[in-house]
């Protein structure tokens, strides 16, 4: 099947630096696909569940299967010669696990211990010379830095290089010179995002949404093939996981309008919350939106100069809730906000 170029732009911005340029959907395959790599003749995709190595088409044409005879594939980096895969989850350490072009396991390494315990849940891979980056979405926080990506050499005791992420559940990591991205999946309403950071000078750069409408997608795996960024993400709508979509963007950090936090963050007390919560907002005018766990719009307003804005709760159920506000220059905040009783 061929598939329609897009041209859907993640800004409000007539800025071509953060384009999604196409997709590749695979209406006639029933699996959930997690890790990916690109090359210019196949794109090969890390089959979760079942564990194989699938190849396609860039015109999203299934070829052929390689069983690896792992039932999970949570990042995918193609050697050439080998595959390096790697395992879902597990409490006392996944997996890397290197398996040749005939399916034959070469070689087997535990992730080393992180930030908070054992590397218990892998998000993603990519390749850095002889070292490889690893989203980690277990263990997470629930503050800032709520993750971390790591950099390690298979075999080595520890990692050699940590990064901080925001927001929970990063999945999908890449790699385009000193500018590492990755995907957030969406957890306790927090909006999925592709953020950008900067390695060299240890800051992010920035986020931009996914072209999502339910906040819903599922990003999984990402990879940067020296042109686009691929991600691999469920189809939105009613159908959301009948199969998977590949959406390719075109990036360019140095020109792109990225979404950055504030010096002046939204915050709101009490927090948790019961029945009342103030939520206190920088000086100027601001678009108010906050949505639930399930990414449902509950509360809509325009806020004209108030720097406490008082909020009635007591009929919200008890749950996340995620805060938004864009003031007139277009800066983004956001937070979240907890309803406990």
């Amino acid at each position: 099947m061929r598939h329609s170029t897009l041209l859907f732009l993640l800004t409000f911005s007539a800025s071509q630096a953060q384009v999604l340029v196409d997709s590749i959907p695979y209406p006639g395959v029933n699996q959930s696909f997690w890790g990916i790599h690109v090359t210019p003749d196949t794109i090969f995709l890390g089959a979760d569940g079942p564990g194989h190595v699938v190849f396609s088409s860039h015109q999203g044409e299934v070829n052929d299967f390689q069983p690896t005879g792992f039932t999970f594939n949570h990042g995918l980096i193609w050697t050439g010669t080998s595959y390096l895969i790697a395992q879902d989850y597990t409490t006392n350490g996944a997996h890397l696990y290197e398996v040749g072009l005939d399916g034959t396991l070469l070689n087997t390494w535990t992730f080393p211990d992180v930030i908070g315990g054992h590397s218990s849940g892998i998000g993603d891979l990519c390749a850095d010379g002889d070292a490889v980056w690893y989203t980690m979405y277990s263990p997470d926080f629930d503050v800032y830095p709520y993750a971390y990506a790591y950099k390690w050499v298979p075999g080595d005791p520890a990692p050699i290089d940590t990064v901080p992420l925001q927001g929970e559940q990063p999945y999908g990591i890449a790699l385009r010179g000193d500018t590492l991205y990755y995907v957030t999946d969406n957890l306790n309403g927090d909006l999925e995002r592709i953020y950008a950071y900067d390695l060299v000078n240890e800051v992010t750069i920035g986020s931009v949404p996914l072209p999502d409408s339910d906040n819903d997608q599922s990003p999984r795996g990402m990879f940067y093939d020296g042109s686009y960024l691929y991600l691999v993400a469920n189809r939105t709508g009613a159908s959301a996981f009948s199969y998977q979509t590949i959406f390719i963007y075109a990036f360019d950090p140095a020109n792109a309008i990225w979404e950055t936090a504030a010096d002046e963050l939204l915050m709101a007390s009490p927090n948790p919350a019961a029945d009342r919560t103030t939520l206190w907002l920088p000086e100027g005018t601001h678009d108010l939106f906050i949505t639930d766990a399930a990414g449902r719009m509950i509360y809509a307003n325009r806020a004209r100069g108030e720097r406490n804005l008082d909020l009635d709760t007591q009929k919200w159920a008890p749950g996340s809730y995620q805060v938004r506000t864009t003031d007139d220059q277009g800066v983004v905040r956001s937070a979240r906000l907890i309803i406990a009783r």
